[in-house]
C-alpha cells in the first residue's frame, strides 16, 4: 500500500474571526477548503474587507484539485470572487450555498467589470464523492444557515474530518439538522484527525438552546401595542425563521425589509421562490407586503425585519432614524428590538446608532451580546464530536488563541494525549507522515490582503497610517510656484489647512511652515544635481519636525511645487 503524506496549512482563519481558508494535501494532490473574509479592525480606515494571500497558492495552482466550501457565510465564502481569479478550479457544495456562491460571483463580475468562467459542482448534504481519486464524505451539521456540511477526505491511515462551524441541537428544525448515523460511520471507519471549530470552546455546557432568540423575545412580542421592527443579521437563517414564526404565533404578518437587497435574507428569498422544496419554513401568507409598512393601517399587524450585513445594518438604523428612508419611519408606538450582536470592527457604528435609537420615543429592546450567542460549538459540543468520531489527533481551528488553549483542554479530557494536539498558525504546515504527525513544521509568511473598492491589495501599512493621521490631526498643504528655469519663487506660498489648527489663532506656525519651505527652495536654486522631488521631501521632514515641536501633532504634510 502507499504510504501518504498528508499535509495541513491555513491560509486563514487561525487567531483571527473569520477569513478561513485551509488547505489540505493529500499524496500531491491539493485541496481548499473555505475561502472567506473578515472586516478589519476599526483602525483600517476605508478598508471594507480583509481577504486571505493567495501567493502560495498561485505558485503551486497546477497542484490544486478542487475548492470546497461548507456553507454560505462571507466568512467561508467571500473571498471566492478574488480566488478564482488565480486559481479557477471546481467549487463543490451544498446546492442552497451554490446558489449563493452563484449570486455572490455574479454580482462581483458585474460590480467589478471583470469576467471569469466558474465551475460550482452541486452536491448531495450526505453524498461520498471522489476527486482525484481522494474520497471525500459529506454530512450535515447544525449551523446557523441551511445547506451547513462537515467534510471528511479518506486517506490511507483514517480520515481528515474538516467539522466547519456546529452545534449539536437534536431539535434542530429539519433543514438545520445534523446527521449523527453519518458522523458515526466516519468514526467508525476511523480518524486520523479532527479539525475542530474552536471559537466557542472556553463557553461551558452545551450552545443550545442559549442560540435560540424566542425565549428572549416572546414577551416582548406579547406586549408590543403597534408596529414590531427587528434588527437581524441577514446570514443567519436560523433567527429569522423564529422570526418569523413568532410572528406568525401572534397573528403578525413579517415584512422582510433588506435594504441590501444582495443581503442574505433578500437572496434566500429569491432562491426559494424557484425550489421545490422550502428553505426555511415560512408560509407565503405569513409574508407582509412592505409596501404596507408606511401605512398607518394594521400596523400593530406587522413584523418588520430589518436584515443586512454587520455593518450596514447599523448604517441603515441610523438612516432610519434620520428620515432618511423613504418607506420605513419611526413612530411612538413602534417597539424596536436590537437582535444584531456588535461583532469586532463594527463597534464604533453600532454604538452610536443604539444611542441615537434612545434619543426616540419608540419602545427599545436592546439585546447584549452574551444573550445572542451565535451557533458555534461550546466545551459540550466538542465533547460530543470528539466522542462520535474517536480522532487520533486533535487540531482546533477557527479562533483566537485562547480558544486554540481552551479547545486543547477539552480534547484532553477526552484522552486525546498533549503531543496528539497541534495549534497551528495561518502559514504553518504540519505534516503526517505514515499516520504519524511528525514534529517538524515547514512554515511561510502570509500577510492580509485588504480590500478597499475595487482595489486588492492596493492599501498598504502606509496607506491607512495616512488615513489615521488625517482623522487624528489633519492635512497641510503648502503651495509654491517657481520658475522652471532660473528656480526662482514666483508668487506668494500659500499654507492650507484641514483638521489641524485655527489658522487665525495659530499664525506664528503657519509662518514658520512658509520660512521652512521657501529656505529649503531658495537653496535649491544652487543645487543644480538635486531633484524637484528631493527638495519637496525635505520640505515635508522639516516642516514635520517643526510642527511636532510646535504643537505635538503629525498632521500629512503635502508640499505642492509648481514649475512654470
Amino acid at each position: 500500500m502507499k504510504k501518504s503524506i498528508i499535509k495541513l496549512m491555513p491560509i486563514g482563519g487561525q487567531a483571527e474571526n473569520g477569513k478561513s481558508m485551509y488547505c489540505l494535501e493529500i499524496d500531491d494532490n491539493w485541496f481548499i477548503i473555505d475561502a472567506g473574509y473578515r472586516f478589519p479592525e476599526v483602525d483600517k480606515l476605508g478598508v471594507d474587507v480583509i481577504i486571505p494571500n493567495f501567493d502560495y497558492l498561485k505558485d503551486n495552482k497546477d497542484k490544486i484539485k478542487a475548492i470546497f466550501i461548507t456553507h454560505g457565510h462571507d466568512d467561508v465564502m467571500g473571498a471566492l470572487p478574488y480566488l478564482l481569479q488565480e486559481v479557477n478550479v471546481p467549487i463543490y457544495t451544498t446546492d442552497l450555498t451554490a446558489d449563493l456562491i452563484d449570486q455572490l460571483l455574479q454580482r462581483y463580475m458585474r460590480h467589478s467589470h471583470v469576467s471569469y468562467k466558474y465551475k460550482i459542482k452541486r452536491v448531495n448534504m450526505n453524498a461520498t464523492i471522489k476527486v482525484a481519486g481522494v474520497e471525500v464524505d459529506f454530512f450535515p451539521i447544525t449551523h446557523s444557515i441551511p445547506g451547513s456540511v462537515g467534510l471528511a477526505f479518506l486517506t490511507d491511515y483514517g480520515y481528515i474530518v474538516y467539522s466547519s462551524e456546529f452545534i449539536i441541537d437534536f431539535g434542530a428544525p429539519e433543514r438545520f439538522r445534523c446527521n449523527i448515523q453519518k458522523m458515526m460511520e466516519i468514526g467508525k471507519k476511523g480518524v486520523l484527525a479532527l479539525l475542530c471549530e474552536s471559537s466557542y470552546s472556553k463557553n461551558d455546557g452545551y450552545t443550545s438552546p442559549n442560540h435560540k432568540l424566542t425565549a428572549k423575545i416572546e414577551s416582548i412580542f406579547e406586549d408590543a401595542s403597534g408596529r414590531i421592527i427587528i434588527s437581524s443579521y441577514a446570514q443567519n437563517a436560523f433567527r429569522t425563521q423564529e422570526i418569523a414564526q413568532l410572528a406568525k404565533k401572534y397573528n403578525r404578518k413579517i415584512c422582510f425589509y433588506g435594504r441590501d437587497k444582495y443581503d442574505n435574507t433578500n437572496s434566500l428569498m429569491r432562491i426559494a421562490k424557484n425550489k421545490k422544496k422550502p428553505i426555511l419554513d415560512i408560509h407565503p401568507a405569513c409574508i407582509g407586503d412592505n409596501n404596507d409598512i408606511q401605512k398607518n393601517k394594521d400596523n400593530d399587524k406587522l413584523v418588520v425585519l430589518l436584515s443586512g450585513g454587520p455593518r450596514r445594518i447599523y448604517h441603515d438604523i441610523l438612516d432610519i432614524i434620520d428620515g432618511g428612508d423613504d418607506k420605513l419611519k419611526l413612530q411612538d408606538s413602534d417597539t424596536f428590538i436590537v437582535a444584531s450582536p456588535v461583532l469586532p470592527g463594527t463597534e464604533k457604528i453600532a454604538n452610536r446608532a443604539i444611542n441615537e435609537l434612545y434619543k426616540t420615543d419608540t419602545h427599545i429592546h436592546v439585546l447584549k451580546n452574551k444573550e445572542l450567542q451565535s451557533m458555534h460549538a461550546s466545551e459540550e459540543d466538542i465533547k460530543v464530536l470528539i466522542q462520535i468520531l474517536n480522532p487520533k489527533y486533535f487540531v482546533p481551528i477557527k479562533g483566537e488563541y485562547q480558544h486554540f488553549i481552551a479547545a486543547s483542554d477539552v480534547a484532553k479530557k477526552m484522552n486525546i494525549n498533549d503531543d496528539h494536539i497541534a495549534i497551528v498558525d495561518n502559514g504553518e504546515m504540519i505534516t503526517f507522515k505514515d499516520g504519524k504527525l511528525q514534529s517538524y513544521r515547514d512554515s511561510i509568511t502570509i500577510e492580509d490582503v485588504m480590500i478597499d473598492g475595487l482595489g486588492i491589495g492596493d492599501v498598504g501599512v502606509k496607506v491607512i497610517d495616512d488615513r489615521n493621521q488625517l482623522q487624528n490631526d489633519g492635512v497641510v498643504i503648502i503651495g509654491m510656484t517657481i520658475d522652471g528655469k532660473t528656480r526662482e519663487i514666483v508668487a506668494n506660498t500659500d499654507v492650507q489647512t484641514r483638521g489641524f489648527i485655527y489658522l487665525k489663532d495659530s499664525e506664528n506656525i503657519v509662518k514658520g511652515i512658509m520660512n521652512i519651505a521657501e529656505t529649503e527652495l531658495e537653496s535649491y536654486k544652487n543645487k543644480t544635481e538635486e531633484d524637484i522631488r528631493d527638495v519637496r521631501q525635505n520640505i515635508k521632514d522639516k516642516v514635520n519636525k517643526y510642527i511636532i515641536k510646535e504643537t505635538g501633532k503629525r498632521p500629512v504634510i503635502l508640499p505642492v511645487i509648481i514649475e512654470l
